[in-house]
């Protein structure tokens, strides 16, 4: 049991070093930079869930986006994961995307991302408090914008707190996730921001709508862009 509690304080540190660090980078980030583009999208998402045994979760998501003030097709994504509960805070992910991407001059490619994942969970009061740490490899906007940058290897960091309204089919949850790449450039540290917040509502034990608004940012990087992003998404446990 001590070493389960000593587990917890190690975590709760770490968590709350992450949210420290994300709300500085945060204010850093607030004030317009050199040549900021600015854009507003809309991404629909279908998650569909199995729970198997032993703690195994499958899942798999179907995505459409759409850039340029929502009016011209951007992306289509299929993602195939799993994930693991080592413990009752600790669980382990994996999974892979296959993409259907249109450039800057509008031509179709396909495109692959892989990922793992580490979360740890703790609760807070009536709040859910999440870290979690994703090691990725694969496709990347931000990569495509800098000749010099031929790694994929990104890490990305997503603290998440989420609450659910007692006695209502109705929680929120707030986000700040920032993502690291893997490169030779000098002073090269986060390169994008997302600042996300939404709402979902049950519509029964199985079925969920959700609908979030991301704010996106883009800095040391060519081009920076900002973005403006309306989510609505359907969760389906099978």
């Amino acid at each position: 049991m001590r070493n389960c509690s000593r587990e917890m304080e190690e975590m709760t540190i770490k968590l709350e070093k992450y949210i420290l660090i994300f709300c500085f980078m945060g204010l850093l980030s607030t004030d317009d930079l050199v040549g900021q583009q600015q854009d507003f999208q809309s991404w629909w998402e279908l998650n569909l869930d199995k729970g198997l045994s032993n703690g195994v979760d499958l899942s798999g998501e179907v995505e459409q986006r759409f850039r340029n003030n929502s009016l011209q097709y951007d992306r289509t994504m299929v993602t195939v994961a799993g994930d693991y509960d080592i413990k009752d805070y600790l669980n382990l992910a994996a999974g892979a995307r296959a993409l259907l991407s249109s450039d800057r001059e509008l031509v179709l490619n396909t495109r692959y991302r892989l990922h793992m994942d580490v979360t740890g969970r703790y609760p807070l009061s009536r709040f859910d408090l999440s870290l979690r740490i994703r090691l990725q490899y694969g496709f990347n906007d931000l990569f495509l914008q800098e000749s010099s940058a031929s790694n994929n290897l990104i890490n990305r960091y997503r603290v998440k707190a989420s609450y659910k309204i007692f006695g209502t089919k109705l929680g929120w949850f707030a986000s700040i996730e920032g993502w690291h790449p893997y490169t030779d450039l000098p002073n090269r540290l986060f390169n994008n921001i997302r600042y996300s917040a939404g709402a979902a509502y049950a519509l029964n034990f199985r079925s969920e709508l959700g609908i979030r608004y991301i704010l996106e940012d883009e800095f040391n990087v060519e081009n920076p862009l900002q973005s403006h992003i309306l989510v609505f998404s359907y969760s389906h446990n099978l």
